[in-house]
């Protein structure tokens, strides 16, 4: 078998938890995805967001949601 060169080997920010679980999932994140504060997309209040899939804050998220 072949081993990976140091230079090759991934590296992330994400915590080696989370990370492990994606990876069971099939899923990994890319470099720079991680959990951390950012500004909302709509209203520019900074809030926790989970990643890079995470742009709206709570309350613009409750106000795009369709209603039903």
């Amino acid at each position: 078998m072949s081993e990976t060169s140091p230079e090759l080997q991934r590296t992330s920010a994400v915590p080696a938890e989370i990370d492990g679980e994606l990876e069971q999932a099939g899923r990994a994140r890319a470099d720079g995805d991680a959990p951390s504060e950012r500004p909302c997309m709509m209203c520019g209040n900074k809030f926790e967001s989970e990643g890079w899939h995470n742009r709206l804050c709570g309350s613009c998220r409750k106000r795009s949601a369709p209603l039903g």
